[in-house]
């Protein structure tokens, strides 16, 4: 087997952060979207119908129901939106957070003013970077 083979990828999805990712940018693409073609559908009905020569019953029920669904979609639409940075917010923090904090405890440990293991929490994305590090260290206080 040549090198190219042996680097190719075998899954979808990298890791578990990967898959992360993916979700969280095709629910912040596709829901929008989704909501947006919706309502886009309901206000040009609604336009239609209230400009074309339809039987005014028919006009009558088909406009109230367009500006049910425009008011549910002024609703749903922040809603969702806040769920979604809420959640980019939550994935983002277990990155970003650990990220800083393992480059500053190294340059406390380069610089010696601190020995022992780099604490990071169980949650935390860079938990297995973080325990390997800490084996490097206990290799190098031996």
């Amino acid at each position: 087997m040549n090198e190219k083979e042996s680097n190719k990828r075998k899954y979808i999805f990298a890791n578990k952060l990967h898959r992360q990712i993916f979700q969280l940018v095709s629910l912040a693409a596709l829901l929008p979207a989704i909501i947006l073609i919706v309502g886009l559908y309901y206000l040009i009905f609604g336009i239609t119908a209230s400009e074309m020569a339809i039987p005014e019953a028919i006009a009558y029920n088909i406009i109230p129901a367009a500006k049910k669904v425009v008011v549910v979609l002024l609703i749903a639409t922040p809603v969702i939106i806040t769920a979604i940075l809420f959640w980019a917010y939550k994935i983002s923090h277990t990155i970003i957070g650990p990220f800083d904090r393992i480059v500053r405890e190294l340059d406390e440990r380069v610089e010696g003013k601190i020995i022992g293991h780099i604490l990071v929490r169980k949650k935390d994305k860079f938990w297995p970077l973080v325990e390997k590090i800490n084996k490097l260290i206990d290799k190098a206080e031996k």
